[in-house]
């Protein structure tokens, strides 16, 4: 190859990446030379240090909330409920959780909503244990003690496992944890098993040398995680919430077109295996949405709660809880309106 032609094959290859480029950022629905200002007050999200939370840490690493003049700083917490205090205590203006977090509160406040749910899965929560003590079926945990995290989707799923089997919640004994240490109650026997979220799960099996089974049933419980706010600041972030749901949107377009990419950027940032991640990506549907599951899911949680005695009060208005205003704006410019 001539010299002549090595400089024309490099210079067809650099035109094939600068169209490449914009391709991906005009599929991702970001403005070319027309990105909004950066705001210089950094906006605080608490993000659970889960696969859960992929769409808010791939906007962040391809700068979709810089396109949309967002300065977002990510601020992790491990797990929804840390997140929500966070949110409650004013360290952050959003949080994310799963809606058992949002039911569980809504018994003791009614000041904050869920914007939009960005993900869900239906086998994201397992419950776990070993197969050389026996546990083959969920009727050998009968009598036995379970790890869970109190209050929590942990909780929820057990029970709903329990009574889809035909057991009685009182048939266990539950001793609750903190997330991060369910897997070393399991490992030290301190519990015959454990219902957790991942990547607990994953760690757990990686982490010894006997076989982990799961006694779970996939499907039963269709976990959502959202986007949380609080309420009083609702006119003042209509705007802001607008553009952090179409950061999200966008960064759920790229999940969806880069699956591959998209794992490597959330291996990375949250300090994970590929492998890992492999376990339980397919499990994932990334998309917004705001609507009857989340409400319907919200009120069958609530009443398992209440009939548990786990909460106290009437049954919230869980209507209330969700605050549409953005998601809704959201739907009307991708269908061409002119919002306002």
């Amino acid at each position: 190859m001539t010299r002549r032609q090595v400089i024309k094959l490099g210079w067809l290859i650099g035109l094939l990446v600068i169209i490449i480029a914009v391709v991906t950022i005009r599929r991702l629905g970001a403005p070319i030379g027309n990105n909004k200002p950066v705001q210089s007050q950094p906006i605080k999200i608490g993000v659970s240090q889960t696969p859960l939370s992929s769409p808010l840490i791939v906007a962040k690493s391809l700068g979709l909330f810089k396109l949309q003049g967002l300065n977002v700083e990510l601020v992790p917490c491990n797990g929804g409920v840390a997140c929500v205090n966070d949110l409650f205590n004013h360290h952050v203006e959003y949080a994310t959780a799963s809606e058992s977090v949002v039911m569980f509160r809504s018994f003791h406040r009614d000041d904050f909503a869920i914007v939009t749910s960005f993900v869900s899965s239906d086998n994201d929560v397992k419950l776990l244990a070993f197969a050389h003590n026996g546990a083959e079926h969920i009727s050998d945990l009968v009598g036995k003690k379970i790890g869970v995290i109190k209050a929590s989707a942990s909780e929820f799923y057990l029970d709903s496992v329990l009574i889809a089997s035909g057991l009685n919640t009182d048939e266990v004994t539950k001793i609750y944890y903190p997330p991060e240490r369910l897997d070393q109650a399991l490992i030290n026997h301190s519990v015959d098993a454990i219902s957790v979220w991942e990547p607990w799960g994953y760690k757990i099996k990686m982490g010894v040398d006997k076989e982990v089974t799961n006694l779970g049933l996939a499907g039963i419980y269709d976990l959502s995680f959202n986007l949380i706010a609080m309420k009083d600041d609702t006119k003042h972030r209509q705007a802001q919430d607008l553009a952090i749901l179409e950061a999200l949107r966008a960064a759920n377009l790229w999940i969806d077109q880069h699956p591959d990419k998209a794992q490597q950027v959330i291996a990375s940032k949250l300090g994970l295996e590929q492998r890992q991640l492999d376990w339980s990506w397919q499990d994932y549907s990334f998309r917004l949405s705001l609507g009857n599951s989340i409400l319907t899911n919200l009120e069958l949680q609530a009443r398992w709660a209440m009939d548990n005695k786990l909460v106290s009060g009437m049954m919230p208005d869980y209507r209330n809880f969700l605050d549409s205003h953005a998601l809704k704006q959201l739907i009307r410019l991708e269908q061409g309106e002119v919002v306002k």
